[in-house]
């Protein structure tokens, strides 16, 4: 079956997942959408998981569904409606799916189009990474392409793309005009920036406010989590206790559509096995409480 055939037969499907909000109409939805990463938390079933995050006060999760996430990309078809039905159990839902994808492919579609059907409108895309062997400004332009492509089926599938910036010489987006460049003409509804304040901080201690309004118009989300440095090194921690700045939420508010989902990641906690998961939910819960300090709903 052909891209034209399918979008045919999954109208009707697609028709209960409303399209990602545009313009104005992303400004009257209240409250902002709140989900907690649950990197780290793939062993638990959908139920358990579902259960414990409800006990956050959280309705919403960014969940991986790539390669060691929840469920490998391949067996989503098969796999991904029960575990949205294990979720919904205790009234958690798929806010963001965290995804392999980097191009318009048939495995792209594929993922896609059972998470469309699900109801579940946003996925976040996976990184690009410069080869600094290599001229800059050609491989940018390979990536506007790349962008252009699933910004075209995302329109066509009714979901959002999500691309977050990350710390690091190499990655594409990390000192954020480049994305920025690379969205121009993109219509955020289909594609946009995940703004991590993070690594934003980490690569622009002094420039993230300024990246940050910049950027605005192609946000689609904004991630919070923290860094702080411990000698040479950057090390994740506590949200509050590194570089991240509690304007951070201000400037939430102030600049980007209350629809704008916020996702918390906590990645600062070690251990193995059920004792890493309780210190995970410990560390969740005092990270949002610390996060709606910052921005209250």
């Amino acid at each position: 079956m052909d891209r034209r055939q399918f979008l045919e037969r999954s109208a009707l499907a697609l028709a209960g997942c409303a399209a990602p909000l545009r313009g104005a109409e992303a400004r009257k939805v209240a409250p902002r959408p709140r989900a907690v990463f649950t990197k780290f938390l793939e062993s638990l079933s959908a139920e358990e998981l579902g259960e414990r995050v409800a006990a956050l006060g959280v309705k919403g999760i960014e969940a991986p569904i790539r390669a060691g996430g929840h469920i490998e990309p391949k067996a989503a078809a098969e796999r991904l409606p029960a575990f949205v039905e294990g979720l919904k159990k205790h009234g958690v839902t798929i806010d963001i799916l965290t995804s392999d994808i980097g191009q318009a492919d048939a495995g792209s579609e594929s993922l896609l189009r059972t998470a469309a059907t699900l109801g579940i409108r946003r996925y976040r895309l996976v990184h690009y990474r410069y080869d600094l062997k290599k001229p800059v400004a050609p491989q940018l332009a390979d990536v506007k392409a790349k962008l252009k492509d699933l910004a075209a089926m995302n329109r066509e599938l009714g979901v959002q793309g999500q691309y977050q910036n990350h710390r690091g010489n190499n990655y594409v987006g990390g000192p954020i005009w480049d994305m920025v460049s690379a969205l121009e003409g993109i219509d955020v509804a289909d594609l946009g920036l995940a703004f991590d304040f993070a690594h934003a901080t980490v690569e622009g201690a002094n420039t993230w406010e300024l990246n940050l309004r910049r950027a605005a118009p192609h946000i689609a989300a904004v991630y919070f989590k923290d860094y702080r440095l411990n000698g040479r090194q950057w090390e994740a921690c506590p949200l509050g206790h590194g570089v991240v700045s509690p304007k951070a939420g201000a400037m939430v508010k102030q600049l980007l559509p209350a629809g704008t989902p916020v996702s918390l990641h906590v990645e600062y906690v070690g251990g193995t096995g059920e004792e890493r998961t309780r210190k995970t939910f410990e560390a969740m819960k005092a990270d949002l409480a610390r996060l709606a300090k910052w921005l209250p709903e």
